[in-house]
């Protein structure tokens, strides 16, 4: 069921309908005979999940959460999505936009390799609140150590010898 859920994740980042509820962004994805309910929480913090299915046999309520990896490019989907027809720029002009942003790169140590992998790159005119996003994510999910760079200089690094560790 796990590639089932990744492949919905997929398709709901490359999906153009989004619509703007209550309750906060949410798609519809046809996927292996149901229809998938995502939702990104209105907050504009926290993981998509998949929330619900429809298919023949009637509806089945669900909670399942995205990874960090997998809401980032969820959340540019929707906003793409959501963005009012006006606000849309030419993509020429777009390109020279993207081309002067600056890039955010977000690492978390992993204890195990004693290396640090790279948990996403992060650029355009939504570079910075992608990035903020990304660290809140992985914060609210206590995976670790957290390093960003922006244009390649450190914004903040955690020191994994001491993350975690509580002064008494």
């Amino acid at each position: 069921m796990d590639n089932t859920h990744a492949a919905v994740f997929t398709a709901a980042a490359h999906t153009t309908t989004w619509k703007s509820t209550n309750i906060g962004p949410t798609a519809e994805i046809s996927h292996n005979g149901y229809t998938w309910t995502i939702d990104l929480p209105p907050e504009g913090y926290g993981p998509a999940r998949i929330t619900g299915r429809h298919g023949y046999g009637g509806t089945e309520i669900l909670d399942i959460r995205a990874t960090p990896e997998q809401t980032a490019p969820i959340v540019e989907a929707a906003v793409a999505a959501l963005r009012p027809a006006a606000a849309a720029r030419p993509a020429h002009r777009r390109q020279r936009w993207d081309a002067t942003c600056p890039v955010y790169r977000l690492q978390r140590w992993d204890a195990f390799d004693e290396v640090w992998q790279d948990r996403g790159t992060f650029t355009g005119e939504r570079g910075q609140v992608n990035a903020d996003f990304a660290v809140d994510l992985e914060r609210a999910s206590e995976t670790g150590p957290l390093r960003l760079f922006k244009d390649g200089e450190v914004v903040f690094a955690d020191d994994p010898a001491t993350h975690g560790l509580a002064n008494d």
